[in-house]
């Protein structure tokens, strides 16, 4: 087929063949230019504002759906598009003779799309792959146990993944070895992929490439570095370096590696069939390569673009919006005001009913009434029997998920009978470290808690402390230089904002009358009783007498293991927490 025949059957909606496509000589037919015009998508900004397309739309690949708002990733496949949206859904419209815009129902969660040449792949946040539409080569055929992904790539008909320890995954159709992954690819970082060829961005900064090679795609060349992100087109590969500068070799004959002199700074790179789009630092499009369609020609007065797709021979865009018409572009303003993390303004998100804001303060609640907690204890020392460690956390946030706690140690741990006791609060949590090696750095162990197995164990003082206590054959000084055990807890904690870690944000609850503040200090009353009753109620009845007394004598000792009743927190329970006992002794003051 030459580059008439395939211009024309592209004019006429038909599409090459594999073995076609494969052969394409792709040289530049300016004459058709004209004739071929009113194929080209003239729809560059209908429907939703947040995304543009421009170039062939012979099967509707540019005909934005009305209503898509709001949009937060775009990906081309050969002849249809594919959108993210900002409820974590997917929308597509195009070529659809194979499915690829068939959607799959309850398809939710996604994280990233990619499009291929008539299929489509959705990375989910839970790691996991979906993926439909053409499955001639087992480009769908998601393996099994695919769990861990970060990333994904679709070419004409095979995927890849990235997965999160670094290594790549791949499938589909391997005619050019392009699923042949090379050994010792060592950790990447990025993964894109082009009609028969793949594309690896390794972590030091160099780029690796298999698969097809017939016009040098997988030749990147000598002393690149420093790169950032990569593409690939059908048989040219881009590379875009941390200076802003733009690389691309392969398959050249429409100009689609000839990148511009004096382009500046660039921000992001895609990859047409046989053009090539740049994102400049300045918000504008650059694109250069095949042009039949138009696909090179940005329409006059487009919006700030904020990311850039290659199809077929279709260009698409995500644009920057102001969706608050406050006139800053949302793309300046998300710092503290995308709780969600999905690239759109929360009070946006809000207005399209994808976040909660019941104070209509233009927060998302979710970050008001949570927030990452991460701790590390640092190395604690030494570890061994009569040298038991503690990590006390004051002022501990309540949890409003599970807890996950990991440990590790420096010590004398050959033995079977030579481990640790693991235990937060009064709650064990199991043991650890046996048989390992002597003196070694021990592999980290994890224990996980509900959230409220962890927020009983939270003192009256608002503390909570993990111990470790080793086993009698566990020698504190077996080691030459030192022995030690550290601890790391994460979670999600519940701010003061939802101090009842119900999943309500207080303010609300209270005006809404679902929770009682009877001082009107902005604070659920619950929340109050929690942390204000006296700390030596032990039972909780609101009264602090003879109930109490016996279990605080019945502890009278050393007691590493009872932090709830250790008033003075010294790990002894002794006349120091016997005077606060009767200091307290009465009703409770709320």
């Amino acid at each position: 087929m030459n580059r008439l025949t395939e211009v024309v059957n592209h004019a006429r909606g038909v599409r090459p063949s594999r073995s076609a496509a494969q052969l394409l000589p792709h040289r530049a037919l300016a004459l058709l230019a004209a004739s071929i015009a009113t194929l080209a998508s003239t729809n560059a900004l209908r429907g939703d504002a947040t995304v543009a397309c421009w170039g062939n739309n012979g099967n509707g690949q540019c005909n934005v759906p009305v209503g898509l708002a709001p949009v937060i990733a775009v990906a081309a496949g050969y002849d249809h598009t594919v959108a993210l949206k900002g409820d974590a859904t997917v929308a597509c419209w195009g070529y659809n003779a194979d499915g690829q815009c068939n959607v799959p129902a309850g398809l939710e969660a996604v994280a990233a799309v990619a499009a291929g040449g008539s299929h489509n792949v959705a990375l989910k946040g839970d790691g996991t792959v979906a993926c439909w539409g053409n499955n001639g080569n087992g480009q769908c055929s998601v393996p099994a146990g695919l769990a861990t992904a970060t990333a994904v790539a679709a070419g004409w008909d095979h995927t890849v993944a990235l997965k999160g320890d670094g290594t790549v995954a791949c499938w589909g159709r391997n005619d050019y070895g392009q699923c042949n992954i090379p050994a010792g690819l060592g950790p990447v970082t990025a993964v894109a992929a082009g009609y028969a060829h793949t594309v690896a961005l390794k972590g030091d900064g160099t780029v690796a490439c298999w698969g097809a090679n017939y016009f040098g795609q997988c030749n990147a060349p000598a002393g690149l570095a420093t790169v950032i992100a990569v593409a690939a087109g059908y048989a040219h590969t881009v590379a875009l370096k941390g200076d802003g500068a733009v690389a691309c070799w392969g398959h050249n004959s429409d100009g689609q590696c000839n990148v511009p002199a004096g382009l500046g700074p660039v921000t992001a790179v895609a990859a047409g069939f046989a053009h090539t789009v740049a994102l400049k630092g300045d918000g504008t499009v650059a694109c250069w390569g095949a042009n039949y369609f138009g696909q090179c020609n940005a329409p006059a007065g487009l919006a700030t673009v904020i990311a850039v797709a290659g199809g077929g021979y279709h260009t698409v865009v995500r644009l920057d919006t102001d969706c608050n018409s406050n006139g800053v572009r949302d793309s300046l303003e998300l710092d503290g005001h995308d709780c969600n993390g999905n690239g759109l303004h929360d009070s946006c998100d809000a207005q399209a009913d994808l976040l909660e804001d019941c104070n209509h303060n233009g927060l998302g609640d979710t970050c008001e009434k949570q927030l990452t907690v991460d701790l590390a204890s640092g190395h604690i020392g030494p570890i061994g029997i009569n040298a038991p460690a503690a990590w006390t956390i004051p002022n501990v946030v309540l949890s409003a998920s599970p807890v996950t706690i990991r440990a590790r140690a420096h010590g004398d741990f050959s033995g079977l009978l030579e481990y640790v006791t693991l235990r937060l609060g009064n709650q064990p949590l199991g043991t650890a470290f046996a048989g390992t090696n002597d003196c070694g750095v021990t592999p980290w162990v994890s224990f996980t808690l509900t959230d409220y197995g962890f927020n009983e164990q939270i003192t009256a003082k608002g503390s909570v402390t993990l111990r470790a206590t080793a086993t009698i054959a566990v020698d504190p000084a077996g080691c030459n230089d030192g022995t030690w055990i550290e601890f790391e807890m994460s979670y999600i904690g519940a701010t003061s904002a939802d101090c009842n870690a119900n999943g309500l944000l207080d303010s609300c609850e209270i005006a809404a009358g679902l929770a009682v503040d009877l001082n009107g200090n902005g604070v659920i009353d619950v929340c109050e009783h929690a942390f204000t009753t006296c700390p030596a109620d032990f039972d909780r009845d609101g009264f602090v007498g003879p109930a109490d007394l016996a279990q605080l004598l019945n502890a009278w000792g050393p007691a590493p293991n009872l932090p709830g009743l250790d008033l003075v927190p010294d790990g002894v329970i002794n006349a120091a927490d016997l005077a606060t006992m009767l200091g307290a002794w009465g009703t409770c003051v709320q």
